[in-house]
């Protein structure tokens, strides 16, 4: 049985180069294969935009905005973002994080503060 020397480069022992070029062939070969799936993610998301786009036309032809509908839509998609945040936080966390954003008064400007507001007046009078 041979076996290959492992080559010396300053004060690193490598592996012998077979070893070495097979791991490089097999990163080599799934860096491929990712590019190909992001290719493949890339032209469904294409597609999908192409399909929000004509949802967002079919809209304005009903009688909505273009520009005001795309403002409902990012402002939509930030309250998910921000909901996925405090949902994020364990149950005893999720008490100090509204404590906290009900001291800055965070809160007072949602639909859901303004009607605990409203509410919280109603029974105080």
């Amino acid at each position: 049985m041979v076996r290959e020397r492992k080559a010396v480069i300053g004060d690193n022992s490598m592996p012998p180069p077979e070893v070495v070029r097979t791991l490089f062939r097999r990163i080599d070969r799934l860096l491929d294969e990712l590019a190909s799936e992001r290719e493949a993610y890339q032209e469904r998301a294409r597609e999908i935009r192409i399909e929000i786009d004509r949802a967002l036309l079919d809209a304005e032809n009903a009688g909505i905005p273009k520009r005001q509908a795309k403002a409902v839509i990012r402002a939509r998609q930030l309250e998910d973002k921000l909901a996925g945040v405090r949902n994020k936080l364990e149950l005893g966390d999720v008490e100090s994080y509204d404590a906290i954003r009900a001291a800055l008064g965070d809160l007072a400007d949602t639909p859901l503060g303004k009607a605990a507001l409203e509410k919280a007046e109603r029974s105080v009078a």
